[in-house]
């Protein structure tokens, strides 16, 4: 964590300084940038804080800790089981030239296509 708060204090630093260069020469989008650079540093190191705080208190109780450890093992299963669910069943696509169609009883498609169901084993080509 001393690596994230030691950058967001350089990035904060920074953007002060380039915040007072831009109001001092006049150059209104440095000043905007010095000012979004510094703010994101504080936000940085209140964040780096924030985390040094929730460490504590998920080591302070089993409990949280447990109840935090399977809330992320569920996300992570459910995102796995998506990305597999997705892999497996792909949606069916339009454009293949031997899947079947619905079709009235003269066997055209009824999709408004106007094309025929193929006959297994035909190509369509000549």
């Amino acid at each position: 964590m001393t690596l994230f708060r030691r950058k967001s204090i350089g990035e904060e630093v920074l953007g002060r300084v380039h915040r007072v260069a831009g109001a001092v020469t006049g150059h209104h989008p440095r000043e905007a940038v010095g000012a979004a650079r510094e703010y994101a540093g504080q936000a940085g190191t209140l964040a780096s804080q924030a985390m040094g705080i929730a460490g504590r208190g998920v080591r302070r109780n089993m409990g949280l800790s447990i109840a935090i450890g399977a809330s992320l093992g569920a996300l992570a299963t459910a995102y796995l089981l998506a990305r597999r669910h997705a892999r497996l069943h792909d949606e069916p696509d339009e454009h293949d030239p031997t899947r079947q169609r619905p079709t009235n009883s003269s066997g055209d498609a009824l999709d408004g296509s106007g094309e025929d169901n193929p006959i297994p084993g035909e190509t369509g080509l000549y």
